[in-house]
This record gives C-alpha cells, structure tokens and sequence, in this order.
C-alpha cells in the first residue's frame, strides 16, 4: 500500500487547498460577488446574463413604438449617445451623456431592484419550506400565455424582440408564485378567538351603533328678513320646493326641493344641532340664527339610533381584527424581510443600488429604491 503522505498524492491535495485559498481571498476582494454576477446574496450568485437580458427586455418596452432599441452601454455610453444625438443634434456629447447616466439609473435600479428582490423571496421561500413544482409554474403559464399570445407566432416574435427565452418566462412565472405563497403565509393570521371578539365588542360598542337621524326640509339664507318671509309663505301654504326655490342659498337642499335628508347629530352648528333634535314632527321651526345665517326647518320623518348585538356584530368584528392582524403582520414582514436580506446582498460596483445592496450605505429615510439609485461607481 502506497503511503497517503507521500509527495505524488499531497502536492495535488495541497495545490487544491491553496486554489480554494486563493479563490476566497479573490471573492473577498470583491465584495463577494462573482466575476460573472452582477449581485450575490448569501452565496447565491445573480448572473450579469440575467441582468442583460433583462436589460434588453427593459429598454425595448420603454424604447416605444418608433423608438430604436439602445441598451444602455456605460461607462461611455457611445452607443446611447450617438441614439440621443440623433433627435438632441444642438445639445453636446457632455449633456446627452448626463441623460444617458440618468437613463442607466432608472434602469439599473429596476432591474436589480427585481432581481434581487426575487433572489430574497426565493430563498426566503426556502427557509419557510415552500416549493413550487415545474408542473404548478407551467400550469399557471399556460392561460397566462393564452391571454397574452393567442397566436403563437406573436409569443414567438415577443420572445425574439426582447431577447428572452421560454425559460426566462417560466422563471419569472415562478418567481411571481413564490412571492405570493410567501404573502399567504404572511397573511394568515389566526382567526380571532371569542374572547377577543367580545372585548373588541365591549370596549367601543358606539362603533357597531346606528345614530339616530332625522330627514329634514330646509331653508336658509344669509339675510333675516328673507328667512321670516320664507317662514310665513310657508305658514300660508305654499310649498317647500317654491319657498326654498325663492329664498334658500344652501345649494345642496335647494337642488333636493328643500329636502335634507340622514341628518346626524353634530352635522349643523350649533344652536342648529340641537333645535333639529328637539324638534317634533311636522313643526315648523325658525328662523335660528347661526354664525352663518338664519335657518328655517321641518322634521319630516325620525329614525331611533339602533346598537348591535354582539351577536349581530361578530361578523364584523372577526373580519376586522383579522385584517388589523394581518396588515401588522404584512409590515412586520416587511421590515424585517428587507432588513434579513440586504444584509446579505453584496452587489458589483457598477450595479450598487442602496435599496438592496448591502455593501452601500443605507438609503435615507424616505428614499425609495429610485431615489436611492446610485451612478454605478462611473
């Protein structure tokens, strides 16, 4: 038997050992992301392919209909510059340049804004043991194709002018399924308990109340000689919609006939409120005077305020809760899932966007991931 430890068999061990050393120190060197990767998330590389392709399929839908197709080309951006220099013939190459890094941007920061976040919800999916099958992503494919294609030529001339493959689209199909299976389970709170529902109940019961109302005619107007006028042509029969026709400057009754219908307590200023919930049925009271006038009015049909039931109201209630919980649990989520995953995004240089890359200074408050593109280090 051959001694393990002889040079023939320890050299090669050892040229691998030192291959893997220097590998490492090239990775960290980098930020730890890949030569061929425009981002790397806990290990997982994201392909300067994949960015490119999405790249083209980007720039074609914004090129427009008689647009030409230019991909941005940094750091020169000769190509986009030459584009720009075709319709901007009086601006310099200095000035169409700084539109062509804007456009780089905007891009740049969708595109690895998407990437990215679907790199963190794949692996998340992971860590909470979800799958989706080949099967289920071509399943939901199919008709989505249908809808959009129903001529296969068309999906095949798509597929052609961005660039894409029908793998690409399977992939974004998955990665769409895996952010809404990871929502669901975000989403499923558990239902509220008896308990909760009744102590819900009990400490706000005027939530599940009806107050009571009352329908009104009215008339009003800013002068008090014209609302005592409008009083007597009442008290001699003509009718509310004449006499709010002829002397009421409150537009939405007058519209209405003088009618005012559903009106709650606290709706009119005061002395007003009050003298339209004392008021019997039928009686013609006025002019009360208010801050902004002098009003004429008659109770016309009275509604008694009504309180749920416990019973009546648990319906409500259970839905309530549920969707407090969940949009507590959705922002928890959030915050917590961006926080848990850029962390462990180091992205390349020229592809840095703070919203996601790790490896940049975090956004400051209220900087969405646009404004927090950066110039990709040109």
């Amino acid at each position: 038997m051959k001694n393990i430890t002889s040079n023939k068999y320890f050299i090669p061990g050892f040229a691998l050992v030192v291959f893997g050393i220097v590998a490492l120190i090239l990775i960290v060197f980098r930020g730890g992301v890949p030569d061929n990767a425009v981002a790397s998330v806990d290990g997982e590389a994201i392909p300067i392919e994949k960015f490119n392709k999405t790249l083209v399929a980007y720039s074609t839908q914004t090129a427009g209909e008689d647009g030409d197709v230019v991909v941005p080309d940094p750091p020169t951006f000769t190509k986009c510059i030459a584009n720009k220099k075709k319709s901007s013939k009086k601006l310099s190459n200095s000035a169409l340049k700084k539109q062509c890094e804007q456009d780089w941007d905007t891009a740049k920061t969708q595109i690895m804004t998407s990437l990215v976040q679907q790199e963190w919800y794949e692996l998340e999916a992971q860590d909470r043991g979800i799958n989706i099958s080949d099967n289920d992503v071509q399943a939901r494919f199919e008709p989505l194709k249908q809808q959009s294609f129903p001529k296969d030529e068309d999906y095949k001339k798509f597929l052609k002018d961005t660039g894409q493959t029908q793998a690409d689209i399977l992939q974004l199909v998955r990665a769409s399924m895996i952010q809404e299976k990871v929502q669901e389970q975000v989403n499923s709170a558990p239902t509220p308990s008896t308990g909760e529902v009744e102590d819900a109940y009990n400490k706000d019961k005027k939530k599940y109340a009806t107050p009571a109302s009352r329908d009104i005619n009215l008339v009003f107007n800013s002068s008090k000689a014209k609302a005592d006028a409008a009083k007597q042509a009442l008290a001699n029969g003509d009718s509310w919609k004449s006499v709010a026709d002829e002397y009421s400057q409150d537009t939405a009754s007058k519209e209405n006939g003088g009618a005012f219908p559903g009106v709650t307590e606290g709706q009119f200023p005061d002395p007003l409120d009050g003298e339209v919930f004392k008021a019997k049925k039928g009686q013609v009271v006025g002019p009360i005077k208010t801050q902004y006038g002098y009003y004429v009015f008659e109770v016309t049909k009275v509604t008694e305020g009504k309180q749920q039931t416990l019973k009546e109201a648990e319906a409500q209630i259970k839905q309530t809760l549920q969707s407090e919980r969940q949009q507590k649990s959705a922002a928890e989520f959030q915050e917590n899932f961006r926080s848990k995953w850029r962390k462990k995004t180091k992205c390349a240089e020229l592809y840095k966007v703070p919203a996601v890359c790790g490896n940049t200074p975090e956004p400051e408050a209220g900087e969405t991931a646009e404004t927090g593109a950066e110039s990709g280090g040109q």
